[in-house]
């Protein structure tokens, strides 16, 4: 990705993951939204996949809620801070 498709990309998941919860997990975080949200994180996540697959995507529907954790090798750890850090 160019530094200008990063920066949208990077709005996109900070539109979406607004007001969730955030732990950290071994290796990356995990997330805690609505429900509601699954189908445009589905979306996102699947773009990711296509420009970064190191990214491993995880999500869980429980009842309202959804949780999805994100993980990425070490290496790759500022990618991962750079997109979901600023969703807490």
């Amino acid at each position: 990705m160019t530094g200008d498709d990063l920066a949208e990309r990077a709005g996109q998941w900070q539109r979406v993951l607004a007001g969730a919860s955030r732990e950290e997990v071994e290796g990356g975080v995990l997330l805690v939204l609505p429900a509601g949200r699954a189908g445009e994180i589905a979306a996102l996540a699947a773009a990711e996949q296509e420009c970064c697959p190191f990214f491993d995507f995880r999500l869980h529907l429980d009842g309202p809620v959804l949780r999805l954790e994100v993980r990425a090798p070490a290496e790759a750890a500022a990618v991962l801070a750079e997109l979901f850090a600023a969703a807490a």
